[in-house]
Formats: structure tokens, C-alpha cells, sequence
């Protein structure tokens, strides 16, 4: 078995307060690669050349005596910038959030299963509505949220609605189809700054009839039977 954040060069995790662990906001990256974490570090770090992890100095041994770019000869290498980066560093008190929210994981994880589990039995019978989600062959899934797409004859918009309006909070899929956003009405018009592949049909068909609801480890087991009676009562109304 292989974790999600150990296939390909670089693992990532999203530390925002919904997901499966928080240190209220941020994320991590992953590799084993050496090459790809002094590039990765580098760009956390504003894009300084220099990989002194913090409170070291000149381990290299030649902070002073190199010439880098047009820079002057021996300019501070602490201060040399070989790529054009951000300040992404998490705060000791974030890292200390995140330690104590890893000592809890395990169950986290088994608490999103379980409404998962409980949610996609007590919405069983709706598959003639709805598709449900399923997870792939040979996968353990660590539940994010329980995605809903309404099948064709039922308004998403109007099961959101009527869901929203008793207390079942929902979620689209994120951003849907984002090059009909309104940060690309300019690029639209010009036809220049982005390159579609395909027809994007089926990111539209997610953006027009797919939305979420929430496992969080948090929920009981009758908020969860509520939820699910909830969308029942809703799909009579959409």
C-alpha cells in the first residue's frame, strides 16, 4: 500500500481548517529528492540561494567570498536571490498546532469513514437521482467531504438550496470550470493568456450539477442521519 502524499517527486498538504489536520492555515510539501527540496525551500524562502536552515550562518563556509549574478564580489550570500519567491515559512506556534493535531489523526481518519460510511448507506436508494460516490479498486480513502451529483430531471441549485436553508451546509466543487470566471472575462475576450484541452464537458457538467457535503471527524450520528434525510426531503422538491 502506498500513501497518496508518496507516488511521483513531490507530496503536498493543505494544513486550512476543514481538512484533515490543521495549523489554521498553510501546507506542506514532500520528496525525497534533494535537488527538488533546496529548490522548494528556496522558493518558501523569498528565493534565497543560501539553504542555511534557520540560526546557522555560513555553513558553507563561503558566505563572503563569492560573486553571484552583477552582485558585488562577496556580497552576504544569506541575501542572494536565485528565484523569485514568497515568504510561505509556518510560525513555531503553527507547528506546534500541527504536532498536537498529528497525535489525533488516526482518529480523524476513522471518524471520516465512519460518517462516510453512514452518510452513503442512509442515501441509499437515491442512486435513480443521484450519483454517489465510490471509492476506486484497492483504494482506502481518507474522506474529504461526500460528493453529490444531481443525475438529469433534478436542480442542483434548488437541492442546495433547500438543504442550506436546515442547517446542511454544502459546497460546489470548488471553482467548476475556472476559465468561466470572472478573472478571466479580459483573456476571454482577447483569447490569449490560457490554453484550454478538450471540451471541458465534463468540468462543466460538474460545475452545473455536483456539490459537496461534510464528513468532518466532529459530526455525530444524528447530525449525519439528519443530514441524509435532509437531501432525501430535498430531492422531492428539485
Amino acid at each position: 500500500m502506498k500513501f497518496t502524499g508518496t507516488i511521483g517527486d513531490i507530496g503536498t498538504s493543505s494544513f486550512y481548517p476543514p481538512h484533515h489536520m490543521t495549523m489554521g492555515e498553510g501546507g506542506a510539501v514532500y520528496t525525497d529528492n534533494a535537488l527538488l527540496n533546496k529548490i522548494i525551500r528556496s522558493f518558501r524562502d523569498w528565493g534565497r540561494d543560501c539553504v542555511c536552515p534557520s540560526g546557522c550562518d555560513n555553513l558553507c563556509g563561503h558566505r563572503f567570498d563569492r560573486q553571484y549574478g552583477e552582485l558585488p564580489l562577496g556580497y552576504d550570500h544569506k541575501y542572494v536571490y536565485s528565484h523569485f519567491g514568497y515568504n510561505l515559512k509556518a510560525t513555531d506556534m503553527q507547528a506546534a498546532v500541527g504536532c498536537a493535531q498529528l497525535k489525533k489523526f488516526p482518529s480523524f481518519v476513522e471518524r471520516r469513514k465512519h460518517n462516510f460510511a453512514r452518510l452513503h448507506k442512509a442515501l441509499e436508494g437515491t442512486e435513480d437521482r443521484l450519483i454517489l460516490p465510490v471509492a476506486c479498486e484497492h483504494s482506502d480513502p481518507s474522506w474529504f467531504g461526500f460528493l453529490i451529483t444531481c443525475k438529469e430531471g433534478v436542480d442542483r441549485n434548488k437541492v442546495v438550496q433547500y438543504v442550506e436553508e436546515r442547517g446542511v451546509q454544502t459546497r460546489m466543487l470548488f471553482a467548476g470550470n475556472l476559465i468561466k470566471h470572472p478573472c478571466f472575462d479580459e483573456m476571454r475576450k482577447t483569447g490569449e493568456g490560457y490554453r484550454v484541452s478538450g471540451t471541458l464537458e465534463n468540468t462543466d457538467r460538474i460545475m452545473a450539477d455536483t456539490f459537496w457535503v461534510g464528513v468532518y471527524p466532529g459530526m455525530t450520528d444524528e447530525m449525519i442521519d439528519y443530514m441524509a434525510k435532509t437531501i432525501r426531503e430535498a430531492l422531492t422538491q428539485a
